[in-house]
């Protein structure tokens, strides 16, 4: 974990994870929490607790954008499209976020493609259709895909894949130009990754978003390319568009973008 912070935040990363175990302590302390497990994480420390008032996670990002991150994430939380968010903390080397735990907290990654409802799954995304943005001053999901179709050394890739050959991404390069032009900023997700939906058994939940600005298509689209990974019945993107409440041609053309930029 320690590592691929220190590759993304070089100039926060050791100071944040000298002060994450007293910062820890301090909000267990706070909430009368028992520590229960440390959760798996690439960019930051997530543990679930058990408090008096129900089961919780507290997640720690040395991220400059947290601000941003935990702004979505209560949005989504009140679109019922992702967990309650209590509280959110800023430091000098990072941001604090405390909410609900869900169970089983089964991720999209883990389960059984054969159980997964497409509807149910996309139905979160069709919540946040048209919401506008969190914050007016957030970055965009234009700008962080951009930089990533211009950079022949992307390493952040989406396991299992190399960076897309040059023609490739100037070609996504050109259609990402094509969506901005008629692109209001809205509410996104902007990571809807298989790792990052999670369910309570009954719904789907996204967690951990990036902290950008976007519009909901994007974020169907990333979740299509796993989806149509698992499920290869005929009208599966025609299917997707109508659960997430998408036009048909711009996911197509999100998707397109998507996959030259490897998330």
């Amino acid at each position: 974990m320690l590592a691929n912070i220190r590759r993304r935040w070089p100039d926060v990363a050791d100071s944040w994870a000298t002060r994450v175990g007293s910062e820890f302590h301090a909000a267990c302390e706070r909430y009368g929490a028992i520590p229960r497990e440390v959760l798996p994480a690439r960019y930051g420390f997530v543990a679930a607790v058990d408090t008096p008032h129900g089961p919780l996670v507290f997640r720690s990002s040395p991220d400059p954008r947290g601000v941003d991150q935990a702004a979505v994430a209560a949005a989504l939380a009140d679109l019922d499209a992702a967990p309650r968010l209590h509280e959110a903390v800023t430091t000098e080397y990072g941001t604090w976020t405390v909410l609900d735990r869900v169970f089983p907290g089964t991720s999209l990654s883990q389960a059984d493609p054969a159980t997964v409802d497409p509807e149910a799954l996309f139905a979160p995304l069709a919540a946040i259709r048209d919401q506008p943005p969190p914050r007016s001053d957030m970055p965009s999901i234009f700008e962080w895909l951009r930089d990533r179709l211009e950079d022949d050394q992307l390493t952040d890739l989406r396991p299992g894949t190399t960076v897309a050959p040059a023609s490739e991404r100037r070609t996504a390069l050109a259609v990402l130009d094509h969506l901005a032009r008629d692109h209001t900023p809205a509410l996104c997700h902007g990571d809807a990754s298989s790792g990052n939906i999670i369910t309570n058994g009954k719904h789907w939940m996204f967690i951990d978003p990036r902290g950008v600005t976007g519009e909901h298509t994007y974020d169907a689209a990333v979740l299509a390319i796993r989806i149509t990974e698992a499920y290869s019945f005929s009208g599966i993107r025609q299917y997707i568009a109508q659960s997430a409440k998408v036009d048909s041609v711009r996911l197509d053309a999100w998707m397109a973008v998507a996959q030259a930029a490897r998330v």
